[in-house]
């Protein structure tokens, strides 16, 4: 008994501090779970779905109308693969389209709120494996349509959604818009105007716009104005007094940027997307106005059917959604050297218009039985698009060099495949990409640092 009152009150003050921390973390949880079951009106997310489904739309649309369905997926004879992705395959031609047409029409569902948990699971799978079929047609905007995509499967078409749900989706841009931002802080971008300085002088014929962009500080003013847009955009629209401005903003760069660059539906995407930092009922709030009714308040939302409810299951794939969205463009600080160079952990990352290289390459196949050598560029295997673009990334040269002994060694043994690979960086001198001594038909694929990617210049 003594030694137990003397256990007792050898502590009573950790005891405390235990249960101060358990009591704290508790009302912690229960303010989040207020704050995230708490209910809004529905109705802004109802805009971003139509949105995001119209945007999906246009994407088939515009696959199939400039013919991309044969050129990029169903005619090469060859795709470069995803790590851990290499058995997806596009189908034939007739299934090819059938894919896209597919994809169409669940985005239609979607905008439309058609059996929508239905129409979106076919679009994201559809989308998928459409985006998994070749490394040489990744867009970011591809990405962020899936990830924002897999979110929204969460939230159906209801007149009221959870709080939380909002502010996922807020998250998410913000992801975009920062790693965006952060990536362009560099003296490359800011101080030498690259790539920009490459680009805009082609664009010098436009009208109005056409006369600042011949101007030799053009490219980088608009480097500034891009990394300042990025850095402090989500800010803006985050506080009340400098939301309608700041949505202005959004408008204005991307279609600016639409008008600019080759990059497709992505600016429409986004414009309609940060609508979702209004207030929850703000369309109701315009067509109030229109009406010159009076404008609805929070009370509505209470009076409105509730959201279906959402399981424990439901909240962990969406939080692991947002975090992997934050892991996933970090990744590259596992590597060493510049990511930009290596292209190791570069895509997905939101490196957004932020690098322009130049490459040549040359494959060096000597025959393993008689010593012979022999030289080829490989062309012939790949598109235009698939050979551009591997002719500056590591790991689809490596791909190449398999593909090129695979061939080589149907008349015998496999031959030894070296590259003489030079890059040219945001118009920097051309440099040796890839060690040519490796034989790089030997060489898998890893996940790891490539020990054969020479690193990269220190002056560029």
């Amino acid at each position: 008994m003594i030694e137990t009152s003397a256990n007792l009150g050898a502590d009573p003050h950790e005891h405390g501090a235990e249960g101060g921390l358990t009591i704290g973390r508790g009302a912690f949880a229960a303010r989040f779970e207020e704050h995230f079951e708490r209910r809004v009106d529905g109705a802004s997310l109802a805009v971003v779905r139509l949105v995001f489904g119209t945007v999906g739309a246009l994407s088939a649309w515009r696959l199939l109308s400039y013919g991309w369905v044969d050129a990029l997926y169903a005619s090469p004879a060859h795709h470069f693969t995803y790590p851990g992705l290499h058995w997806v395959r596009p189908p034939p031609q007739p299934g090819m389209t059938a894919l896209v047409v597919v994809m169409g029409v669940a985005a239609v569902g979607v905008a439309v709120g058609w059996h929508y948990r239905w129409a979106m699971g076919i679009f994201l799978f559809s989308f998928g494996w459409i985006e998994a079929i070749d490394v040489a047609t990744y867009l970011n905007h591809y990405w962020f349509l899936t990830t924002f995509g897999i979110v929204l499967w969460f939230v159906p078409p209801a007149a009221t959604v959870r709080a939380g749900t909002i502010w996922f989706l807020r998250f998410l841009i913000a992801v975009v818009y920062g790693f965006a931002g952060l990536a362009k802080l560099n003296t490359t971008w800011l101080v030498d105007g690259a790539p920009l300085r490459f680009w805009l002088p082609a664009r010098a014929d436009l009208p109005f716009l056409g006369t600042f962009l011949a101007q030799p500080n053009a490219a980088t003013a608009m480097s500034w104005g891009g990394a300042i847009f990025d850095c402090s955009i989500v800010t803006l629209l985050l506080l009340r007094r400098t939301r309608p401005v700041a949505w202005l903003l959004v408008v204005t760069f991307h279609l600016a940027t639409w008008v600019l660059f080759p990059i497709g539906v992505f600016p429409f995407l986004m414009i309609g997307a940060t609508t979702v930092f209004f207030d929850p009922n703000w369309p109701r709030q315009l067509a109030a106005r229109l009406r010159r009714a009076s404008p609805p308040t929070d009370r509505v939302a209470t009076s409105l059917a509730p959201p279906k409810p959402m399981g424990r299951a439901g909240r962990v794939a969406i939080a692991m959604v947002c975090l992997l969205s934050v892991v996933v463009p970090l990744r590259h600080l596992l590597y060493p050297g510049d990511a930009a160079w290596t292209n190791e952990g570069y895509r997905f990352s939101w490196n957004v218009l932020l690098n322009e290289k130049a490459g040549s390459v040359a494959f060096h196949v000597t025959d393993s039985a008689t010593g012979l050598t022999h030289v080829t560029s490989g062309e012939r295997l790949f598109t235009p698009l698939q050979y551009r673009v591997m002719s500056t990334d590591p790991e689809l040269i490596r791909q190449a060099a398999h593909l090129i002994a695979s061939e080589a060694s149907r008349t015998g043994r496999r031959p030894v495949v070296r590259v003489d690979a030079w890059v040219s960086l945001n118009g920097g001198p051309a440099a040796p990409l890839i060690d040519p001594t490796v034989d790089l038909a030997a060489e898998p694929g890893r996940l790891t640092p490539q020990p054969w990617i020479l690193p990269a210049p220190t002056v560029r």
